[in-house]
């Protein structure tokens, strides 16, 4: 681990993604606990076998729009999506007495609750398959993989149903640098931020500087960044159309390889509770 001097950058934005692989809600606070952003990745779909659905294979799941109903994100959700009237599931819905299932996310077998029949119908239209929506029980003890932990021992922490880490970061330089090549090409077309899914998006810094980071200071909350976060067919689903194509991944191929993938954003963990919230500076502790 290298030391370096402060260097400060900025909270531009903020999202969370309350069912897994579904639009965004922008917001201007996060509220961090055990597993990761209140609210974030705790409900999922899942098919007949119990594995997750993603918008990788189903792409519409990324009109599919949630929003929270209560103040604290814990109380349930309501969702809308195209032709469909909106399905709200309040928490006292859910049979919590009722035996848990496991859901499969990546490797790990996580402890849900199903949300009910009423539910699985709503999002087998939305999704044009069958699934059920399912809740992460909070009994669930996922464990967190320590690539993307950073200088934190992963041993004892936990992580909800993101891909990787707690949280993932991003510049905001690093997509303008993007979208400078997309136009250099003679793409018509600029890839908004909501593509890569980030949970925290950062101003004040040159593109890719995140990629050097190791332990850094939000606010007065401490994070380690971990691994970065290799890229998949998601980032080609446009979030307002569902439409695909081939970019960004065939221009992350000429300059962001690494690991037999393209790498862009990257996983960071805090190390205890707390809030970030817009505006927040962001304060490099060390480097890798």
């Amino acid at each position: 681990m290298t030391e370096t001097p402060t260097v400060t950058a900025r909270v531009t934005a903020l999202y969370l993604h309350p069912l897994k692989s579904a639009a965004g809600i922008r917001v201007q606070e996060i509220t961090l606990d055990e597993r990761g952003a209140v609210g974030d990745r705790r409900w999922v779909l899942a098919d007949a076998n119990g594995a997750m659905i993603t918008a990788r294979e189903t792409h519409q799941l990324v009109l599919i729009h949630p929003s929270f109903l209560s103040d604290d994100r814990n109380g349930g959700i309501r969702l809308t999506a195209p032709g469909l009237s909106p399905l709200t599931v309040p928490i006292e819905a859910i049979d919590r007495a009722a035996p848990t299932q496991l859901v499969r996310v990546w490797d790990d077998d996580v402890v849900a609750h199903d949300a009910g029949n009423a539910a699985a119908a709503w999002c087998t239209a939305a999704a044009s398959r069958a699934c059920r929506l399912m809740r992460l029980a909070d009994e669930d003890r996922r464990p967190l993989a320590s690539r993307f932990a950073g200088s934190i021992d992963a041993q004892s922490r936990y992580v909800a149903m993101s891909d990787g880490a707690p949280l993932l970061l991003l510049g905001l330089a690093s997509i303008d640098a993007l979208n400078a090549r997309l136009i250099d090409s003679g793409y018509a077309d600029v890839m908004d931020p909501r593509r890569f899914r980030a949970n925290v998006l950062l101003s004040g810094m040159p593109p890719h500087d995140e990629d050097t980071w190791r332990d850094i200071r939000i606010g007065s909350l401490n994070l380690s960044v971990g691994s970065a976060c290799t890229r998949c067919v998601l980032t080609t689903v446009d979030p307002d159309s569902a439409e695909s194509g081939h970019e960004p991944l065939r221009t992350f191929a000429q300059y962001r390889r690494a690991n037999g993938g393209v790498i862009f954003g990257m996983n960071t963990t805090h190390r205890e509770a707390g809030v970030i919230r817009v505006g927040d500076e962001v304060q490099v502790v060390s480097l890798r």
